[in-house]
């Protein structure tokens, strides 16, 4: 039996601002007519299994997905009303549908959000009148805003993944803590709900606002931080990064808080060291998404993203063929935990690679990292693919300096890289520094992508966020060959 990653490092830092009241209070809260602690205790009990109980686990629970959606929900049942496996699966008993799960499973078209968007009638389960449910939606980092239906059972389960979450970060209730969020309805000037406000005040929490990220702002930031002293930091990974970097440039120092949560974006490896650097707390990454929920997160082993048997997630080549682990693909992700609408092997937008072995703390699989989004993979004229990590580890080599406080790489055509920047003054485009440096990096990126790649270097007032507040290092403008 594995040790129970309730030993993490969390229980070793001080539980820094903590009000036991408030954390009372809020479990209370969301156990009257919620039973989320009963999920949480049967999360919690998975961690000591070993990787072959975990994979029973999961194909227990996706043989009930399977078979309910080939049931219960029209898209599915057009889909897979005939398929041989399906068939078998249907009529099978508990051990058979564990042994066939996966067979079907990989042989189910991957769903697009297009698809969703258009098939949506068709992809509810008709069985909704005997489920509590609701309908909620997504403005979309990718332009493809959806609207989704997730029942009761799931919020169940994904509050409870949360929690876990959480406790792998050090985080307990009543702890103090501080979001360096963005929130769309607040862009758009709308004001905070009543009920919202009483949510974060039993949560014990803060926010600072990330949309809105000028100097004299981040000052106003790092003063609030230092008045509020929370226990734990939570925000946008590209977010995080920027408030360091200013930090560190402006000579101000704050408050270490016991640890920090990255989420909603890539963390890259230059950008975790920069914010550990600042903040003095160590960071742990969270991989989430409003359509299936929290997928993934870092325990303290910073092993990569152990993925909890509540999801099932694959790596795949251009082809659709899998792609090994180690080896970079687009993730598709079948949340096990939502009958009201199946998401099965959804196209989440992201590329990532699964790591060879499973966790050393749980057993459970683990995520070797997420590098972005699908369209942030650059394709060579010779129709070779180069992950966006490539240009981030390039650009933060060549550009990480007090002289730049904005960057982005744009792919305009096979042979074409646009550089974004924008500069501190008082640097300008003719210093000798920003020569220098420019010419560095066009020739890194031209050994990169070919030598025939032409890089142009664009000087910009502001490089301004997608409207979710998340911020895009690279994307590009070509389709490759495969997609």
């Amino acid at each position: 039996m594995r040790e129970a990653a309730a030993d993490e490092a969390a229980a070793e830092r001080p539980l820094a601002g903590v009000s036991w009241l408030r954390g009372l209070l809020f479990e209370t809260c969301l156990g009257l007519g919620r039973p989320w602690r009963p999920r949480f205790e049967q999360l919690s009990s998975w961690v000591a299994r070993e990787p072959e109980e975990i994979r029973e686990i999961q194909d227990r629970l996706l043989g009930d997905l399977l078979v309910h959606a080939i049931r219960h929900v029209p898209y599915y049942r057009r889909l897979l009303g005939d398929h041989p496996v399906a068939r078998a699966l249907e009529s099978a008993g508990a051990t058979g549908r564990r042994q066939l799960a996966r067979t079907l499973l990989v042989q189910i078209p991957p769903l697009d959000r297009p698809t969703l968007r258009r098939e949506f009638d068709q992809l509810r389960s008709n069985d909704l009148a005997h489920r509590s449910w609701r309908v909620d939606g997504t403005g979309g980092s990718t332009g493809q805003p959806v609207r989704f239906i997730v029942d009761r059972e799931h919020g169940l389960w994904r509050f409870a993944a949360e929690h876990l979450f959480d406790g792998w970060a050090g985080v307990v209730p009543g702890m103090r803590r501080m979001r360096l969020w963005g929130s769309a309805r607040q862009l758009g000037g709308e004001r905070e709900t009543i009920g919202r406000r009483l949510y974060r005040w039993r949560r014990n929490e803060r926010s600072l606002d990330s949309f809105r990220m000028t100097s004299s702002q981040m000052r106003r930031h790092a003063a609030r931080l230092n008045q509020w002293r929370p226990g734990h930091l939570i925000g946008y990974a590209d977010s995080l990064h920027a408030f360091a970097r200013f930090l560190e440039r402006s000579g101000l120092a704050v408050v270490a808080p016991a640890s920090i949560m990255s989420s909603s974006g890539t963390l890259f490896p230059e950008h975790r060291r920069i914010i550990e650097r600042v903040f003095g707390a160590p960071v742990f990454d969270r991989y989430a998404a409003r359509e299936v929920g929290a997928i993934a997160a870092e325990d303290a082993a910073h092993e990569g993203l152990v993925v909890p048997p509540l999801h099932l997630v694959e790596i795949i080549r251009p082809d659709g063929s899998p792609a090994p682990p180690g080896e970079e693909g687009e993730i598709l992700v079948t949340c096990l935990t939502n009958h009201a609408m199946p998401l099965l092997r959804y196209r989440i937008g992201d590329t990532g690679a699964m790591a060879p072995r499973p966790s050393t703390r749980t057993g459970w699989p683990v995520l070797q990292h997420v590098t972005g989004r699908v369209a942030e993979t650059f394709v060579r004229a010779d129709g070779g693919l180069v992950s966006s990590l490539s240009f981030i580890h390039l650009a933060g080599v060549v550009l990480q300096s007090d002289w730049i406080r904005r960057w982005q790489v744009v792919q305009e055509e096979p042979k074409r890289i646009t550089v974004r920047l924008v500069l501190e003054p008082p640097l300008t485009r003719d210093a000798p520094e920003f020569v220098l440096r420019t010419g560095e990096l066009a020739a890194a990126i031209r050994r990169t992508m070919g030598e025939e790649c032409t890089v142009e270097f664009r000087v910009e007032r502001e490089i301004p966020p997608l409207p979710n507040g998340k911020y895009c290092y690279c994307a590009s403008r070509v389709t490759s060959p495969a997609g």
